[in-house]
């Protein structure tokens, strides 16, 4: 490690030790050229696009950008991975032009996940494409209505939009679907974004696009992708995609550390770190998981080190978030907190340095955020606090293993009956009428619910739109969500939302919920209504809170079974109730618990999602106890263990466990969101790397580093490590029982995370 490299890691070790921290592990990445490729002179590119190549001082490609080209321009369906910032664009991009350049007429669609994201690559996109003569237009629900008839009357070669405005449009509008029906191909750059619920949305968002574009070339671009084959294919509703593979990151090196977070929380030390990098001349990124949690960091780095740092996430005012990016970009703020919002391409210009308060969702939730640091000519700093959870002590004790992990696997549902509910709407007004019998079999089995809540009528084979209640579903419905929003309400005034069930989780009674900085407490959650009545809180509060609950399983309808060894394993729909019976108050700075509140009557949700029951050998444990501890534990550490095998986020997964050795896994969002179809299929690995975790904690039997779950609904009671050990230990040596759902029915109920 050489110059400005170890002058960073000697920075971070006196800011860490200065307050008792410790560097775990450092690990020193350099991403040299990506193979070269052919020189412009010698692709068969038009003369002006060449001379415009060579004007920006472009003399040669890289070979991945080569093979891209080459399979664009044979009319393939592809999906091109490479990180941010290796030129994925221009890979894409360049057939693009020279197609138009060659034959006007031509129309492309740059679809980007968010309407920020796709203005702020318009502007990257915008001198190569005015370089060569052409145009492009931003279409989204911003663009004025002046504008947008300009567009309809005379489209551009290049329409640059996202997903969420080609729902709408399709749906909507005549003039966008007589645009669109004259695309050639439309490109989904940061594909990785679309999993789960968002990538379910999508996967009919583009085969309603390819109804009104049937000729439509498909390409995805994205930075980490483990199964882009796969995920392509899903998404594209096509039965074969090609894949193109270029660099993981940007050329240059980058700092990477595991730290240790000592006495402190590591929502304290998190901020501290941030704050005291900043007071270094640093440009600091932090990023958490949670919206609260990004709120708490943020104004525990004002109130204990008086920094200035601002809050970036999902459920905030757009203005807000501009100013925010506009300010960091400038160099004028010095230190942000923000969820996954800004892990993606939005310029908020050369940052030094990225703080990462816990170990992200994903690896390439990780990989997207670590490429967000260092300057050119300059390393970046990539900072992960790791403490009391199995996967970041796994991980500490074989950091290696980390930072030589393959990207994982994408995942999406696209059996989500609510994601295909609000399509199979949506594409009886693009349509105007539908035949039964050419519906694909997910839209098809939800004609029965829209035709009973007056959505569509029946005429034969024949399905219309009600018109007026099938656009009011449509407008109140989003791509972003599968469940029910609930409106947060401050002074008789929507604030915002969150969507079921994870509103029950932050805005129960009692609940304390960061809002722009802004201490609210929830004062009544009324979900007849779905909403949440907040009042206004001191700045002093030094608390935050966390749910108590319980699981109930009330049905399942298995759709495959399958061993797994002595494990029986199904897969399928299931339905769950959620009962919110209190919570407790934790200190904001150590993370202790103060105080223990519990409702009088619970507040209860149910919905449907899709989940995995697992049916473990009955061991013959000493008392009832010790077998809901046992099984308890072990549904903790198969779900912590997903992460690194499935990619699948602890808040994509939820568990409820029995102590007749019935575990059941399931989607945390409703109709789910593939995250449980990975754990069916890779049980066997995942149950491996759950042995490793119980087998080397040296607790007495059970912690935080190995079986407690920050998300337990019963604030991780009835933990056995040993336990979970046991059972794990003797899969070999066992025969399998069956798996009964009417036993799970009859179980003893445990109050689970």
């Amino acid at each position: 490690m050489e110059g400005g490299g170890r002058g960073l890691s000697d920075l971070l070790r006196k800011v860490v030790e200065g307050k008792g921290g410790r560097l775990i592990y450092l690990y020193h990445e350099a991403e040299g050229e990506p193979e070269l490729g052919p020189g412009i002179s010698g692709l068969p590119l038009p003369d002006k696009l060449k001379s415009a190549l060579e004007a920006e001082g472009i003399h040669r490609l890289y070979r991945f950008q080569q093979e891209a080209i080459d399979e664009i321009e044979a009319g393939r369906d592809l999906v091109i991975v490479a990180g941010t910032g290796t030129g994925k664009t221009e890979a894409f991009l360049l057939p693009l032009v020279a197609r138009v350049l060659r034959q006007r007429g031509n129309r492309f669609l740059l679809v980007y996940p968010t309407k920020a994201l796709a203005r702020d690559q318009a502007r990257r996109l915008s001198p190569l494409i005015a370089s060569v003569g052409l145009r492009y237009s931003v279409l989204d629900g911003d663009t004025p209505a002046s504008e947008r008839r300009g567009i309809y009357e005379d489209p551009p070669p290049f329409i640059i939009t996202n997903p969420d405005m080609i729902h709408i449009g399709l749906a909507e509008s005549k003039e966008f679907r007589e645009l669109v029906s004259e695309v050639n191909a439309a490109v989904f750059d940061e594909m990785h974004v679309y999993q789960g619920v968002l990538g379910s949305h999508v996967k009919w968002v583009i085969y309603r696009l390819s109804q009104v574009a049937d000729e439509v070339q498909l390409i995805g671009a994205g930075a980490t992708i483990g199964n882009p084959g796969e995920l392509g294919a899903k998404l594209f509703s096509r039965d074969s995609v090609r894949v193109v593979t270029g660099p993981r990151r940007r050329r240059g090196e980058a700092i990477h550390a595991f730290v240790d977070y000592g006495r402190f929380s590591r929502w304290s030390f998190a901020a501290y770190l941030i704050a005291a990098l900043a007071s270094e001349g640093l440009k600091v990124l932090g990023f958490t998981d949670s919206q609260q949690m990004a709120e708490l960091v943020a104004r525990l780095a004002r109130k204990s080190y008086n920094a200035r740092v601002e809050v970036h996430r999902a459920g905030l005012p757009v203005e807000h978030r501009r100013r925010v990016e506009r300010e960091l970009a400038e160099g004028s703020l010095k230190a942000v907190v923000a969820t996954s919002t800004l892990e993606l391409g939005i310029d908020i210009g050369d940052l030094d340095a990225v703080v990462m308060a816990s170990l992200p969702k994903s690896f390439n939730s990780y990989v997207q955020r670590a490429g967000r640091a260092g300057r050119r000519g300059r390393p970046g700093l990539v900072v992960t606090l790791l403490g009391d959870d199995p996967i970041e002590a796994y991980y500490a004790s074989r950091p290696e293993e980390f930072f030589s992990r393959e990207p994982d696997p994408g995942y999406i549902e696209p059996n989500n009956p609510e994601v295909a509910k609000l399509h199979l709407v949506a594409l009886a007004l693009q349509r105007g009428v539908l035949r039964r019998g050419s519906l694909p079999k997910e839209l098809e089995a939800s004609v029965a619910w829209a035709e009973q809540r007056g959505l569509l009528k029946a005429r034969g084979d024949l399905l219309a739109p009600e018109w007026r209640s099938a656009r009011e579903f449509i407008s109140s419905v989003g791509l972003r969500s599968a469940g029910p929003m609930v409106k947060i309400v401050l002074n008789n005034k929507v604030i915002g939302e969150r969507e079921m069930p994870m509103a029950l989780y932050d805005l129960h009674p009692g609940a304390l919920y960061y809002h722009a900085g802004a201490p609210l407490l929830s004062s009544k959650l009324d979900l007849q209504s779905m909403r949440a009545y907040m009042v206004k809180l001191s700045e002093s509060v030094s608390f935050y809170t966390k749910p108590l609950y319980s699981i109930d399983i009330l049905e399942m309808n298995v759709e495959e079974s399958r061993l797994y060894g002595s494990v029986s394993a199904a897969y399928g729909d299931v339905h769950v109730r959620v009962s919110v019976t209190g919570y407790v108050v934790k200190d904001e700075l150590s993370g202790a618990t103060t105080s223990e509140v519990e409702y009088e009557e619970p507040i209860t949700w149910d919905y449907w999602t899709k989940g995995v029951a697992l049916k473990y050998p009955l061991l013959d444990f000493d008392t009832l106890e010790a077998s809901l501890s046992a099984y308890h534990a072990l549904e903790h550490v198969l779900i912590s263990a997903s992460r690194p095998v499935a990619g699948a986020s602890d808040t994509d997964l939820s568990g409820v466990s029995y102590p007749t050795g019935h575990i059941i896994i399931y989607d945390s969002h409703v109709g789910g969101n593939g995250a449980s179809r990975l754990v069916y299929e890779r049980l066997t690995k995942i149950q491996e790397v759950a042995k490793v975790i119980v087998s080397s904690c040296t607790c007495e039997d059970g912690c935080p580093r190995c079986v407690f779950s920050p998300y337990c609904g019963n604030n991780n009671k009835f933990l056995s490590r040993h336990g979970a050990l046991r059972v794990l230990s003797q899969l070999t040596s066992l025969k399998s029982e069956p798996l009964d759902i009417e036993e799970i029915k009859k179980s003893h109920r445990l109050k689970a995370a």
